[in-house]
């Protein structure tokens, strides 16, 4: 099975972007639209969890460590909520809305297969 992961590289203002050309294209998939669970959160839910992380964001320009500490805070709860919703794409989604993801450009391909070693003759003594 493959797994997916969002690129969470770089500073604050990628991220945002990254963010939101995800978003943008996971309202339109098909998976969204016809059988997502509200365990993973709702349109609303996501899109309030994105707009916290910008609002957190510009108030962390000033340099008041406050918001800074909640832009921390905001980044990883979205980052959490996007590798859940990767992880059940991954699973549940259809081939088409998986290729419109990773045609985005934000989310990757990682293969789950593993890296195989041979064992090194001993020397002969």
């Amino acid at each position: 099975m493959d797994a997916y992961k969002f690129d969470t590289t770089g500073t604050d203002a990628k991220i945002l972007a990254n963010s939101n050309v995800f978003l943008t294209t996971l309202f339109t998939l098909g998976i969204f639209k016809n059988s997502w669970r509200d365990e993973l959160g709702s349109q609303s839910a996501l899109q309030n969890a994105y707009d916290g992380y910008r609002r957190s964001f510009e108030g962390g320009i000033t340099g008041n460590r406050i918001d800074i500490a909640s832009r921390k805070e905001a980044r990883k709860a979205l980052n959490v909520m996007i590798q859940k919703i990767l992880s059940y794409l991954a699973i549940f989604a259809d081939q088409s809305d998986i290729q419109l993801l990773l045609n985005t450009g934000v989310v990757t391909k990682k293969s789950k297969t593993r890296a195989r070693r041979t064992l090194k003759p001993a020397p002969a003594t």
